[in-house]
């Protein structure tokens, strides 16, 4: 994990977020609503302007902080924002249009696990925010409607530096989500069509690029 100087370094070197924003951050630290941390955000906003996705997926809208800040780091981007909570999803709209991005967001309501594989899109960018676990299930679901180079970044992968510790030393409610988290993370660094760095900014940021293998590859592959 960071040092918090140097986080509180970092953070003040961020440069000042528009009255939407602003105004999300304090409703989410007011009403205990999870946003993503101030310094991922803005990591991943600067791989967004790299990038300049066409099709973004984002799975976990909650009120639409880090959904507004994509649309405006990828202004050609279609984003497709996935959202169970009807109370939130319901916020995330009225702010996506007060942003002025609701014209390239579509927000789906409903549980991930179900609206994913009722998706028609191939998504170029695809960021992980919800429930830390179902994050694996979450990932399978997304790489069918991957290609060649999609990149997907997956939050909060560290979970307050809970991942390095010993699991008597996990409080008991946080053990089992650690756990798949934990697997999660293998899954990513072990994965035969991802390449994936952990980046220690915010709650932990896992950033992977994915590379299908052929059918002929896997052949050879699966060959004694």
């Amino acid at each position: 994990m960071v040092d918090l100087k140097i986080n509180d370094y970092i953070l003040k070197l961020i440069p000042e977020r528009n009255e939407v924003l602003q105004r999300l951050e304090k409703e989410a630290k007011e009403d205990g609503i999870p946003n993503i941390q101030l310094e991922s955000i803005q990591f991943i906003k600067v791989l967004l302007q790299s990038i300049q996705p066409e099709q973004i997926l984002e799975v976990g809208s909650a009120i639409g902080y880090s959904g507004i800040h994509m649309a405006q780091a990828a202004p050609m981007a279609h984003i497709t924002t996935l959202e169970m909570d009807e109370q939130r999803a319901s916020r995330a709209k009225q702010n996506f249009h007060e942003a002025g991005v609701s014209g390239r967001v579509k927000l789906v309501l409903g549980n991930a696990l179900e609206t994913i594989p009722a998706l028609e899109d191939t998504f170029d960018f695809i960021f992980i925010d919800a429930a830390k676990g179902q994050y694996t299930k979450f990932l399978e679901l997304s790489l069918e409607h991957s290609k060649q180079g999609t990149v997907i970044v997956s939050d909060n992968v560290f979970f307050q530096g809970n991942v390095a510790k010993k699991r008597d030393e996990i409080q008991p409610r946080y053990r089992n989500m650690i756990d798949k988290l934990n697997k999660y993370n293998q899954m990513l660094a072990n994965h035969p069509e991802l390449e994936t760095s952990f980046i220690s900014i915010g709650d932990g940021l896992a950033l992977s690029i994915y590379s299908p293998i052929s059918d002929a590859n896997l052949s050879r592959i699966n060959t004694p």
